[in-house]
């Protein structure tokens, strides 16, 4: 710094007048892309990000596997049937690591169970 401490540095120039600015910041699709396969927290990225369709294909897709979720939730507390809930439990968990890699890479995939939900509740 070539001034005296305390100074603060001369403002920044505005952009000019034809460039458009981005409507998101670049890091915010990756961290909505997140957001889509943590459970019920999906409804985020599925709120926000209308525009975005990586974004609202992978919400729909998480939105799905946190009602699966939900639902092998209950079946684990179910006397007898509890087995078969903790097996989709850990399911969805799987399913939820892989889409988050593939959300991030950029791939449009398709979980397996998850992805026929979402196509018949129509989300």
């Amino acid at each position: 710094m070539s001034g005296p401490p305390g100074e603060l540095p001369p403002p920044l120039p505005p952009p000019p007048a034809g460039a458009p600015g981005p409507t998101r910041a670049p890091g915010e699709d990756k961290i909505l892309l997140v957001l889509c396969y943590l459970g019920l927290l999906a409804l985020v990225p599925y709120l926000v990000a209308r525009e975005a369709p990586l974004v609202r294909f992978h919400a729909r897709q998480g939105l799905a596997l946190g009602l699966l979720g939900v639902g092998c939730a209950g079946l684990a507390l179910v006397p007898y049937l509890g087995f078969i809930g903790h097996l989709g439990l850990a399911g969805v968990l799987v399913l939820s690591i892989v889409g988050i890699v593939k959300a991030l890479d950029g791939v449009s995939w398709r979980a397996p169970v998850a992805a026929d939900v979402a196509d018949r509740l129509q989300l």
